[in-house]
């Protein structure tokens, strides 16, 4: 049995890893931390005009990660991928973008209230996209523990953004 002490320091690993080096925060991952922080002072409720931002959002990560994989964004990686950890990277990047070409289409068409009040939410988008990041940039590699640590530090961290979100829009008021 794998203690939760490991998925703990995982998970503040996937948290830190990128700042480690300086070149890949920039474009990669500064603007989901910025769209994370601005959509929880300022969205207060969810609409379509929120889930096409967030779309675009994953729109931007997605390709920057195709960038980065393929070799035509920045090539400082750290760690060698397998062709499986490279197959299921280009997976979640395509994933990543289809997704946010779902959200923009979905936010533009205005048909869906519940689908968008789920894409719609910065919190929900953003914890995956900065989470998974160092392994789509090939800081870290794709493995389980990774991946149940993001899952499992899913709701904890939603519930905690959102709380911090609400005491300083609280305070700003």
């Amino acid at each position: 049995m794998v203690s939760l002490e490991l998925y703990w320091t995982t998970w503040l690993k996937l948290v830190t890893e990128p700042f480690r080096y300086f070149g890949s925060v920039w474009l990669g991952i500064l603007p989901l931390y910025v769209t994370l922080a601005l959509g929880e002072l300022y969205k207060s409720k969810v609409s379509f005009g929120h889930a096409v931002s967030n779309g675009f959002v994953m729109l931007w990560a997605g390709l920057n990660w195709g960038a980065r994989l393929s070799g035509i964004g920045w090539t400082g990686y750290v760690t060698e991928f397998s062709k499986a950890q490279m197959s299921v990277a280009w997976l979640v990047t395509a994933a990543t973008v289809a997704l946010g070409v779902f959200t923009i289409v979905l936010g533009f068409r205005k048909k869906d209230r519940g689908l968008c009040e789920v894409l719609g939410h910065t919190r929900f988008s953003c914890y995956f996209l900065i989470l998974f990041y160092p392994m789509q940039a090939r800081l870290l590699r794709w493995d389980n523990t990774n991946v149940i640590a993001v899952l499992l530090f899913a709701l904890p961290v939603w519930f905690v953004v959102y709380l911090l979100g609400r005491l300083i829009r609280a305070m700003i008021k």
